[in-house]
């Protein structure tokens, strides 16, 4: 009777144990799950800096040759790779794997677990690790209408210019070679003209 309560303790004890080792895995699992796996190449590359720069020709955190990051369009985010956010080093490297797969990173990719699939391959990736893109709201320009760069009109009354903004009979004078200066701009147009130092824009004056 003894021995066999002793019994039943010892194998709740066991089966205790056993359930927290359990509890243990079942927390644990999820938590490695989710951890990036570009994180983990990252830290076999580089120690998990982004921003690395030893001068061994290679960069940032997946160590991208200038080449291997500019060939898969690096050079739109930076002039190498530790000069990017970590997320356009992750979008290149995406696209990297889908043009050359794991051995891209021959050892790091197999202490990582890197594939194709988890590291999500992508020709087109981008930073935002959207491809396809999401709508997005797009600016739009503001297109000025052209307008004539006519400025001089000849008639009857001899030729003629309109006024435009920021004018003066000085300047209109100078732009015209008017003979006389402004002064003899405003002989020609004492008709239109009561003041000299104000015309409208718009108005019609003789320059000939």
């Amino acid at each position: 009777m003894a021995r066999s309560k002793i019994t039943q303790r010892m194998v709740g004890v066991v089966a205790a144990a056993a359930l927290s080792v359990g509890v243990g895995a079942a927390t644990a699992a999820p938590a490695e799950a989710a951890s990036n796996v570009w994180d983990r190449v990252a830290k076999c590359e580089s120690g998990g800096n982004w921003k690395i720069s030893t001068g061994n020709g290679y960069y940032g955190g997946l160590q991208f040759s200038k080449s291997t990051w500019r060939g898969y369009g690096g050079g739109k985010y930076a002039s190498t790779a530790n000069r990017a956010t970590k997320a356009e080093q992750i979008a290149i490297a995406r696209r990297t794997l889908a043009g050359q797969g794991p051995g891209a990173w021959p050892v790091c990719s197999r202490k990582a677990g890197l594939t194709r699939s988890n590291g999500k391959a992508s020709k087109t990736a981008t930073p935002s690790g959207n491809p396809s893109g999401s709508k997005s709201v797009v600016k739009k320009r503001v297109v000025k209408k052209a307008t004539s760069t006519k400025s001089t009109y000849t008639s009857s009354a001899g030729k003629t210019i309109k006024v435009r903004s920021g004018d003066t009979l000085a300047k209109i004078a100078n732009r015209n070679d008017v003979q006389g200066g402004w002064r003899g701009l405003w002989r020609l147009n004492k008709s239109r003209l009561d003041n000299p130092n104000f015309i409208r824009v718009g108005q019609v004056l003789r320059i000939k």
